[in-house]
């Protein structure tokens, strides 16, 4: 089990935008790659109300939204605004390229951007968008998006993305998929496992199950199962870095 504590020297401020860029990679020191296998960056993130990114292109990577605070507008070239939150997800295959922009218009959000190497480089762009009315599951782990048709949202790669909230005092299993490694990230609250104190910002990893752990205060957890030694293409704009 290796362990990741939420680094000052990973935030910086850009304007409205308050962000914690995290090379999920440098859990392992000994590791080569800062990426953990395809998972390449997760960026998070504060974003100011009234805050807008501009139309720009995204090309060879697939990025997840995952907000849990607050709300975003995702907005596409032809105008067609979508209103994402913790009630609904948005995966990005940016493929060949796919353009957007983005904007804070109502409240502060805070996010995960979650970038993933593809299989293959230049394939078709697409956005996906899963819509789940209650919001985050209590007590009961959610699949997000992964490689098969199990999951609502379509990952081209081997990798599947689960999250929880968990309330204080509340015990619960990580998911473990046979062959692939776990790397666990608390997004909000403070966890133990395995003797270990985890606060927000913090992530730990393990190539076999995870021991079970317990909520010292209300959480929510992003969990990744990764194929380490999965295919990917290293072109993407943010993930080939």
């Amino acid at each position: 089990m290796k362990i990741m504590r939420a680094n000052p020297t990973q935030l910086f401020a850009w304007g409205p935008f308050t962000i914690r860029r995290i090379r999920p990679g440098e859990i392992d020191p000994a590791a080569s790659d800062r990426a953990f296998g395809p998972l390449a960056v997760i960026d998070h993130m504060q974003i100011e109300n009234g805050s807008q990114i501009a139309m720009h292109q995204h090309v060879n990577d697939e990025i997840l939204h995952y907000i849990w605070r607050g709300s975003m507008v995702h907005e596409n070239q032809q105008g067609e605004r979508t209103p994402l939150s913790a009630k609904k997800l948005m995966l990005m295959n940016a493929g060949r390229g796919v353009w957007h922009q983005e904007s804070t218009p109502l409240v502060n959000a805070e996010m995960l951007q979650v970038v993933i190497r593809p299989d293959e480089a230049d394939q078709e762009g697409r956005v996906q968008f899963m819509v789940r009315p209650d919001g985050i599951s209590v007590g009961e782990w959610t699949l997000l998006a992964g490689p098969n048709s199990d999951a609502p949202l379509a990952l081209r790669q081997n990798l599947f993305v689960y999250d929880i909230q968990l309330l204080a005092q509340s015990t619960t299993e990580v998911p473990y998929r046979p062959g692939m490694a776990q790397w666990l990230y608390v997004a909000e609250g403070e966890i133990t496992l395995g003797g270990e104190q985890l606060e927000k910002g913090d992530a730990v990893s393990a190539s076999q199950p995870l021991p079970p752990l317990n909520a010292s205060r209300d959480a929510i957890l992003v969990c990744f199962q990764v194929d380490l030694a999965a295919k990917a293409t290293r072109v993407g704009h943010i993930s080939g870095q």
